[in-house]
């Protein structure tokens, strides 16, 4: 990570220090409202310029015993040039984890719109078992093919999960493909 994108993630970060993951309070377990749903932050990342017909997804799957109960909070900042992508920084989002909810089979993806049980789509879910399959999931929609290789070999592309308010871990590319 340059001394740039370390900035950048320290300033996008330092406000959630003081946030808890051991709150305990006892909010209503249930899927995300339909006005929730409606976000106008984009599910996946679409480029400022060149559109194409190619996506790049990055992630990162959190180990096993990283969500204890309680209320949890993380952040996705994207900057990647060879993407035509500016520096973005998502909002921060909350999510609750309680030891009632159901364990999924399917991993549950922490994304610019919300946690979510698919790598494309709205955000569908606010709760999650501590012993959950979590991905942090940034998808670059929209590139052209070369694009997108080129962005899956380079060090220019720095796509990062912040997470209640002190940890930081990159998002390393997958294999393009066409959405």
């Amino acid at each position: 990570m340059n001394g740039l994108g370390k900035l950048l993630v320290g300033v996008l970060f330092v406000g959630v220090a003081g946030c808890s993951a051991n709150v305990e309070l006892e909010p209503a377990v249930a899927p995300l409202p339909a006005a929730e749903l409606a976000s106008g932050l984009p599910t996946a990342v679409p480029p400022e310029t060149q559109p194409g017909s190619w996506a790049i997804p990055f992630s990162y799957q959190f180990p096993e015993g990283t969500w204890e109960v309680g209320f949890h909070r993380y952040g996705l900042r994207v900057d990647c040039p060879t993407l035509g992508q500016a520096s973005l920084a998502g909002e921060w989002r909350e999510f609750l984890v309680r030891n009632e909810a159901n364990v999924l089979d399917a991993p549950v993806y922490l994304r610019l719109g919300g946690l979510s049980t698919a790598t494309l789509g709205p955000p569908n879910l606010q709760t999650i078992h501590p012993d959950q399959l979590t991905i942090a999931l940034v998808t670059v929609i929209g590139v052209t093919e070369e694009q997108a290789a080129a962005a899956a070999n380079s060090e220019d592309c720095e796509v990062v999960v912040g997470w209640d308010g002190t940890r930081v871990q990159e998002l390393l590319p997958a294999q393009p493909f066409r959405p």
